[in-house]
């Protein structure tokens, strides 16, 4: 038995399902919820868009949490700032993505929803971009199987979240910084 809560184990090519325990148990995703994120970013953008961080995105997060320390008036490529989310999960990008697709939070985490409905998922249900903590923001290891599923479709998802180090570039309001996963 592993250690695990909820575990879930599929050969990939045959979606043959090798081991589960607990798969449809509602579970805090944390920063699995960037996967979703990271999806409709992908669907709703171009990676060579441009973007600019508001100060609203910034404002009343969490100083303890994951950051790539971007800054109100900077601008980057849709690309880039998915290369933040995913390679240090930060999650000041998350609400910067959510406004560039959505025109604010609240309306992208109602299309996140929408989205996990319509990948199957019956029991998930978001209510911010990132991950962090409410007792109303839940999914289960099949659900985030689904839309994960879905990201990996995507070339350019896959290849940032197998980066382990990004170079961002100098931007307007900052030299260039490295990130580590």
């Amino acid at each position: 038995d592993l250690g695990a809560e909820a575990l879930l184990l599929l050969e990939l090519n045959s979606q043959t399902m090798v081991y589960a325990k607990n798969i449809d148990t509602r579970r805090e995703p944390a920063s699995l919820t960037k996967v979703m994120t990271c999806l409709l970013a992908l669907e709703h953008g171009n990676l060579t868009d441009s973007i600019t961080v508001s100060q609203n995105s910034l404002d009343d997060l969490d100083p303890a949490g994951s950051s790539s320390g971007l800054m109100a008036g900077e601008v980057f490529t849709l690309e880039q700032l998915l290369y933040c989310l995913l390679v240090v999960s930060a999650n000041e990008v998350s609400n910067i993505l959510a406004e560039a697709v959505s025109g604010s939070v609240t309306a992208f985490v109602a299309l996140m929803n929408q989205r996990a409905q319509e990948l199957g998922c019956e029991n998930t249900h978001f209510v911010n971009t990132s991950g962090l903590p409410d007792n109303e923001h839940y999914t289960t290891a099949w659900d985030i199987y689904l839309f994960t599923r879905e990201a990996m479709k995507y070339d350019e998802f896959m290849t940032i979240v197998n980066t382990k180090a990004y170079d961002v570039p100098a931007t307007n309001k900052s030299e260039a910084r490295e990130l580590h996963s």
